[in-house]
């Protein structure tokens, strides 16, 4: 087991580590559009590997060294396939309009060259438009704030954020239900709030925009910062492609907390509101840190053979279970299933 270990991180060093260098020495150019949907290859050797090794052990290494890399090849080239990537541009839609730039934000091109006063009106409302909605490198920058007020019977609270590509934050307290601003050189947010006094709960919804997106010199800006109120007791849904996310629930009463991602780095910070809270996380290729308070009781139930991980204060119970000491007499709990591909997962008390 030790051995086949070895083989699978050392050969992916050895890998990884030339083709770095190769690149670095200009001495390696590969169009990895071309070579990544050919990812099935990996497993077909490793299939052909087994049945030609039969039951020796040094073969074992080998295979799991051929299944890690398509399982790394299958997640870059679905991640990927939301990126069409043509010279400097990054298309994210399905229209593909080389003009959609000369009309959607364009001047006021007036044939009438008599009403010059009305020419020099559009050329001014376009400079007010640019300088709001574009930033200092000609990219196209939409800020959004969004915002509910906290009405007194709210007990309850949902909140779901759907985010593509960027960084997300959310932390700090305001007096209304939930407010947001955002800036993207993407596309825009999409908000909706419901509220349902039978139940006395409400639902907040923040979501990335759909549309054709262009993102020039593969520079993206997509920020979104998040407040939610303290008083209600929340269940959040955070699904984020790609990226990075800082989100701090240390003050608030999260019963049910839900994260997906694909490739991000992620820093979740939870504290000791509630006698029992609930994390999910599913995550691809990802970094996820995850402070617990000290004060409370955590039990881990990992699936993946695949991640790195550091638990600090949990011993191992048995295989994917991991528990603080004494986590049955804890008063408040947090209970945490996690679900990884390629994934560095760390564990923190405070």
């Amino acid at each position: 087991m030790k051995n086949s270990r070895g083989i699978v991180w050392g050969g992916l060093l050895v890998i990884l580590g030339t083709l770095w260098l190769l690149r670095s020495m200009n001495l390696l150019d590969i169009d990895w559009d071309e070579v990544l949907p050919y990812w099935p290859v990996l497993l077909i050797l490793a299939g052909a590997v087994l049945l030609a090794s039969g039951r020796e052990r040094t073969s074992g290494g080998v295979v799991g060294l051929l299944i890690t890399l398509a399982v790394f090849g299958a997640i870059v080239n679905r991640t990927d396939r939301a990126f069409d990537r043509h010279g400097n541009n990054w298309n994210f839609g399905w229209d593909d309009d080389d003009d959609d730039d000369d009309h959607d934000y364009g001047h006021n091109n007036n044939d009438d060259e008599d009403d010059n006063d009305d020419n020099d009106d559009a050329e001014d409302k376009d400079h007010d438009y640019q300088k709001e909605h574009w930033d200092s490198k000609g990219q196209k920058a939409i800020n959004g704030f969004y915002k509910y007020d906290m009405e007194d019977f709210i007990q309850k609270a949902n909140f779901h954020l759907e985010g593509g590509a960027g960084s997300f934050t959310l932390n700090g307290n305001t007096q209304r239900l939930f407010e947001a601003n955002t800036k993207s050189s993407i596309v825009g947010f999409l908000s909706n709030t419901s509220i349902n006094k039978l139940d006395n709960s409400a639902t907040v919804n923040l979501k990335m925009e759909d549309g054709n997106v262009k993102i020039k010199n593969g520079e993206i800006s997509n920020e979104a910062k998040i407040q939610l109120n303290e008083k209600p007791v929340w269940n959040i849904d955070l699904g984020i492609g790609a990226g990075k996310g800082n989100f701090d629930f240390s003050n608030y009463k999260v019963e049910k907390l839900k994260v997906s991602t694909g490739v991000a780095d992620m820093d979740i910070k939870m504290g000791d509101k509630l006698a029992t809270s609930n994390l999910d996380i599913e995550a691809g290729v990802a970094s996820i840190t995850i402070e617990v308070p000290k004060s409370v009781g955590c039990e881990m139930h990992m699936d993946g053979a695949l991640n790195a991980k550091s638990m600090d204060d949990l011993d191992k119970v048995s295989s994917g279970l991991y528990r603080s000491p004494g986590y049955d007499s804890a008063a408040k709990k947090i209970i945490i299933h996690f679900e990884g591909g390629l994934t560095s997962i760390n564990i923190k008390r405070y």
